[in-house]
């Protein structure tokens, strides 16, 4: 039986995975840094120095962005510390130090400078790629040749702080997620095609894309060590 060592509330709001603790974060593994104003973030009774600013990105952006008031970011800085489980399912998250990591997906290991992100290699509408696992998107991504023939289902609307508000039209792609030597599982996942500038920077860290909340809203998931895990009661 695994030691549980603590566990946080998060909820779902507008797609965005919130931690509500002692302060309200937004989890974004998509971030490689954490953020808030005081340069103090709490987490489970600790606090961790983190910046005071990420840009122009700002708590009352971030809340009003999210739908909820957002105090600051947790991003991978913080998050690789703990070894983890992320279940949307039961709103918890859960910090341990001896659950069982076995299963794994295909790691894709992701340049330095793209600053301990987490990556996996999948099947997209039969094709290999790479993806960024991103708590913080809301919508996943892809570059536009994987969606080659298929009709958009709908046009939906997003936000970055790098490009503002903007318009993509979504896809339904069929996922593979090899897991384990034995276990692969099938996923239908929507996916928006990035602005140029996100393509772009995708192109330089030969990434195909982004695969966001989605894949938390389909399965628990364990990090550990900057690797995804499928842990036995996952799926």
């Amino acid at each position: 039986m695994n030691k549980i060592i603590e566990q946080t509330c998060i909820k779902l709001f507008n797609n965005h995975i919130v931690i509500f603790g002692s302060q309200t974060l937004l989890l974004d593994t998509g971030s490689p840094v954490s953020f808030h104003p005081s340069g103090i973030l709490k987490f489970e009774e600790k606090c961790f120095k983190v910046l005071t600013n990420i840009g122009e990105v700002t708590p009352q952006y971030l809340s009003e962005k999210v739908g909820c008031v957002i105090d600051g970011i947790m991003g991978m800085d913080i998050i690789n510390r703990f070894p983890s489980l992320i279940s949307l399912k039961d709103n918890w998250m859960f910090i341990d130090d001896d659950a069982a990591y076995h299963s794994h997906f295909q790691m894709y290991s992701l340049p330095s400078i793209a600053g301990g992100l987490l990556g996996i290699t999948v099947l997209v509408n039969h094709h290999r790629a790479n993806l960024i696992v991103d708590t913080g998107a809301p919508i996943s991504y892809i570059q536009s040749e994987f969606v080659n023939g298929l009709d958009s289902v709908e046009s939906m609307n997003d936000f970055s702080p790098y490009v503002g508000i903007f318009k993509t039209n979504t896809y339904l792609c069929e996922v593979d997620f090899l897991i384990d030597t034995s276990r692969i599982q099938k996923r239908t996942i929507r996916f928006g095609i990035p602005p140029a500038i996100i393509s772009n920077t995708l192109n330089q860290l030969t990434v195909d894309g982004i695969i966001g909340v989605d894949l938390f809203k389909e399965l628990r998931l364990q990090i550990k060590d900057r690797i995804l895990f499928v842990p036995p009661q996952g799926i």
